[in-house]
């Protein structure tokens, strides 16, 4: 057992009463908005939620229809891979008419749901935080006693940082609060140096929702091929192993080409499927925040903006490739055989990946959790007063309130296409450009080693 470090006051010593109430307060409007969300998605004449989709999803596999052929309550379809509606399996809800034998109450299956949610949240935030304790070039930190005021600080203030991203999720129901404990742990793999683990992590966020693939350049800029293995392997077993058992080859086969067949090849332009327009292809009939659908509605400020012309996709991938090449030209002349610089490193990925994509919901961004705990990370790796500093302050004020104004009525709700939410995650992925720079000026003498023993 190891020895409890002798400082027990300050940073590693326990919270106050103050801080104590203030953990209860945050509980309680866990569950506050909890009850909210459970009115809203299962009690109202039409359910303001993105769950049903999943659950209807689930459904068609268990009773061997396709997917991608129903819609819930709203007549949305099933946009992603099989692999989570296989995983919803147990909350499937069927649609009206049809038997539900076997199948929970929808209520119950919403209400479990969210509870998911916030666990996997809050997992999430454990993992990274205790990897970055584990892992510290400070004996104090390794050593500090569990529940101290350092412990709590570096779980709960990143989730208070997205709080509201994160509400909107919630509210939503959407995957994203998984989306992002992958990505923690993927984050924790990292700083334990454990490559083809974190490799695994990402494949399985790849796997879930296509778009995280994007990550392996990681992998790829860092010649980490034992990162690429794990992904290949994730993948095999998320994209074809799995679904293959769950519901037989054949009707696999059959899921996973109807799913390139209306949203991957329609989304490369590859085919005239215009079945996922309204709910996911349209920038314009979706709540996008990609650099695509923020240059269309800001030339059209004030006006119903048109499909993008086709100079507007050219700039958005030019933007796209541009932030790209920056990042990837940082990572490179600043790089550091530190946990914190890799997940710098990955998080500035994770945080420009949102705006590529073409259609990014501002919902999305609650997925940059892993990046505010690591510059959190690093401003205390040096500093035992929990110090934020008012430039890092800024930024990360700056990120939560874009996120309560575009959801305010009008006159704030235009700033909602103009894309607000992006703007701020841009200003975060420059703080995190900025740390891996200083980088070793901002760590303790020490503190940088070199590579003296191979990943795993």
């Amino acid at each position: 057992m190891a020895a409890e470090p002798l400082n027990t006051t300050g940073a590693f010593g326990y919270l106050n009463r103050l801080e104590r109430v203030g953990l209860v307060a945050l509980l309680l409007g866990v569950i506050i908005f909890g009850v909210v969300t459970e009115v809203r998605s299962a009690f109202l004449k039409r359910r303001m939620t993105d769950v049903d989709t999943y659950f209807r999803a689930a459904w068609a596999i268990r009773v061997h229809k396709d997917p991608y052929n129903v819609t819930d309550t709203n007549g949305w379809h099933y946009n992603y891979p099989p692999l989570l509606a296989v995983a919803l399996w147990p909350l499937a809800d069927a649609p009206a008419g049809q038997s539900r034998n076997g199948l929970l109450p929808y209520a119950v299956s919403v209400g479990l749901w969210y509870v998911i949610n916030i666990a996997v949240i809050w997992l999430g935030a454990c993992f990274i935080a205790h990897a970055f304790e584990k892992t510290s070039s400070d004996p104090m930190v390794q050593m500090q006693n569990r529940f101290c005021r350092r412990w709590w600080a570096l779980r709960v203030l990143p989730i208070l940082v997205c709080l509201p991203a994160l509400d909107r999720a919630l509210a939503r129901g959407q995957i994203n609060s998984v989306l992002l404990m992958l990505f923690c742990l993927a984050g924790a793999a990292l700083a334990y140096r454990k490559q083809i683990l974190g490799g695994f992590w990402l494949g399985l966020t790849a796997a879930i929702k296509v778009f995280p693939a994007f990550l392996l350049l990681y992998a790829l800029w860092r010649l980490r091929f034992r990162m690429l293995v794990g992904a290949a392997t994730a993948l095999l077993l998320g994209v074809i192993v799995i679904p293959a058992i769950v519901m037989g080859p054949h009707h696999a086969y059959t899921a996973e080409s109807r799913f390139m067949q209306v949203v991957i090849e329609p989304a490369l332009g590859l085919n005239h499927n215009t079945s996922r327009d309204r709910e996911l292809l349209d920038v314009n009939k979706t709540d996008s925040n990609s650099f695509e659908a923020m240059i269309d509605h800001t030339v059209h400020f004030g006006q119903p903006a048109p499909p993008p012309a086709e100079w507007m996709k050219i700039t958005h991938w030019s933007i796209s490739i541009l932030l790209v090449l920056i990042t990837l030209w940082v990572e490179a002349k600043s790089r550091q055989h530190t946990p914190l610089h890799r997940n710098l490193f990955l998080g500035a990925l994770i945080t420009i990946m949102m705006p590529i994509v073409p259609i990014c919901h501002p919902h999305y961004y609650c997925m940059v959790l892993p990046l505010v705990t690591t510059l959190l990370a690093v401003k205390w790796e040096k500093d035992q007063k929990l110090p934020i500093g008012w430039p890092l302050g800024l930024v990360l004020l700056f990120f939560a309130v874009s996120h309560i104004l575009t959801v305010l009525p009008p006159p704030f709700y235009i700033l909602r296409g103009l894309g607000l939410v992006t703007y701020a995650a841009l200003v975060l992925w420059g703080a995190a450009l900025v740390m891996m720079w200083k980088l070793p000026q901002l760590l303790p003498a020490g503190a940088i080693v070199p590579l003296t023993s191979p990943e795993k």
